[in-house]
């Protein structure tokens, strides 16, 4: 059987464990990186969607259980978001924030990565996150008069995974700015992982909610990435970890606005 140490390439459950590692805090246990094999986050680039799956049930099964304990419904949705955020490191709610004061805040490329590089926090990330957190607490409590047990949990999972989906295409779209850090360790993920992170993405949400309904979803937050992408572009000369990060909470929030919108509707 060959090995990846043989074929000079990450397995898939190498993949798997380099998504995880990047994207969550959730413990990968079940794979170990040979010392002179670091992860390779390119190679990973088609399983951002699965850690959105995962995170997401995470967050839709608390909200599920929430429910069955007759909680209220905005202690509901905290204790949901918590979750996600939790398990997700805050990295992508702290891209949010330091794009915020980056982009509010600078007045040319060098002081908006200055800004955006600097662990404090100022007004404009404040105004973000507290908008942002907001208003994910109030489409959240819409999801719950809507949907109840597992057609809760398989909800935030494909909304969470369409989320992770985003920087994979903007990746593929727009070059990685030459001031970024973190997002100097992925690059362009080549049409082959991107089409295999589209699958993983869209399949469940086609499944779940249909072709309209997932349309209606998914185009506007693409939109919204290559949006995003453009701007980071003209603002930093490419993308940033927190750009992207900022993508996957801005996403979430245009997808639930816009499910919102159609009546929250599933397949009868």
């Amino acid at each position: 059987m060959t090995t990846e140490a043989e074929t000079g390439r990450q397995s898939i459950t190498g993949d798997c464990a380099s998504a995880f590692l990047l994207l969550s805090r959730i413990p990968v246990t079940w794979h170990r990186f040979r010392d002179d094999q670091p992860p390779d986050f390119i190679s990973s680039l088609w399983a951002f969607p699965l850690v959105g799956l995962v995170i997401g049930a995470a967050g839709g099964g608390v909200l599920a259980a929430g429910q069955a304990l007759a909680l209220p419904s905005f202690a509901i949705a905290i204790l949901g978001l918590a979750t996600m955020i939790f398990l997700s490191g805050a990295m992508h709610e702290d891209g949010l924030a330091d794009m915020a004061d980056g982009f509010g805040g600078g007045r040319d490329t060098e002081a908006k990565i200055r800004i955006m590089h600097d662990s404090r926090i100022g007004t404009y990330g404040v105004l973000g996150l507290t908008l942002t957190v907001a208003i994910r607490l109030g489409l959240y409590m819409t999801c719950l008069g809507l949907f109840s047990g597992w057609d809760l949990v398989l909800f935030m999972a494909v909304l969470q995974a369409a989320g992770r989906f985003q920087p994979v295409v903007q990746l593929a779209a727009f070059r990685v700015s030459p001031h970024a850090s973190l997002a100097q360790l992925t690059g362009r993920p080549g049409a082959a992982r991107l089409a295999v992170a589209a699958v993983i993405c869209l399949l469940p949400m086609i499944w779940l909610l249909g072709p309209v309904v997932s349309a209606s979803m998914i185009i506007p937050a693409l939109a919204l990435a290559i949006w995003t992408g453009q701007l980071a572009t003209r603002h930093v000369e490419g993308l940033t970890g927190d750009v992207m990060g900022a993508t996957v909470v801005l996403a979430e929030i245009i997808m639930l606005l816009c499910w919102a919108s159609v009546g929250g509707m599933m397949p009868a």
